[in-house]
């Protein structure tokens, strides 16, 4: 009895079919990130609006039940490691390629003080709007978008270029990439129903954000 039940909870190779372990780490990075936004927008607190604190407080509620409904999905074979970010430290090119993306996320992002959002909650309002833009061409093209992500952030000969591209690929789609590695498991149906919902809720998002300031 013991062994058919080893065999029901394992694949063909040994591997378990579901570990807690790694829909716990989707869980965690994905509210850590969430964090580090809701620290940015602290950063512009006097720029809010009357109920802003409500609308920071809606930002990070209403992207709970997405959050686990992703967790979820993480708990089940295949688990997608998603490759860690290198950082030599001892390499100036690493720190030169490092700031030289942080100042072109940050001049990409000063376009939307147009919508009455400061610097720097601008900065998640830039990677809303850019990682919608990806995710909605995911929809469509899902392969082809892990691809194009893959093709920025795992470059070979790690040039300052490289490694410029490296940074501006997490801002721009790593979002859209950690949700679309995740849903690649499910069936066709369910992998493009589960990505239109991502797409509503990136837009969501970014009318909550535009409503943190709107005075």
């Amino acid at each position: 009895m013991n062994k058919i039940f080893q065999v029901e909870n394992k694949s063909s190779n040994g591997q378990k079919k579901f570990s807690i372990v790694y829909g716990f780490r989707c869980f965690l990075m994905t509210n850590i990130l969430l964090a580090v936004f809701t620290a940015l927008f602290f950063i512009n607190k006097s720029g809010w609006q009357v109920e802003g604190d409500t609308s920071v407080e809606m930002f990070v509620v209403f992207a709970q039940p997405f959050v686990i409904l992703l967790s979820i999905i993480a708990c089940f074979k295949p688990y997608e490691k998603i490759k860690k970010i290198e950082f030599n430290k001892e390499q100036p090119k690493e720190w030169i390629a490092l700031s030289i993306a942080i100042i072109l996320v940050s001049l990409f992002s000063l376009f939307f003080l147009g919508a009455n959002i400061p610097f720097p909650s601008t900065l998640i309002f830039g990677m809303l709007s850019m990682n919608f833009m990806v995710a909605l061409y995911s929809i469509i093209f899902h392969p082809f978008a892990i691809r194009i992500y893959e093709a920025n952030f795992y470059r070979g000969d790690k040039s300052l270029l490289d490694n410029v591209f490296k940074y501006l690929s997490i801002y721009l789609m790593g979002v859209n990439y950690f949700v679309q590695k995740q849903l690649q498991k499910l069936p066709l149906l369910i992998n493009k129903l589960i990505a239109i919902i991502f797409v509503l809720f990136l837009v969501w998002q970014m009318f909550i954000v535009v409503d943190i300031f709107n005075q």
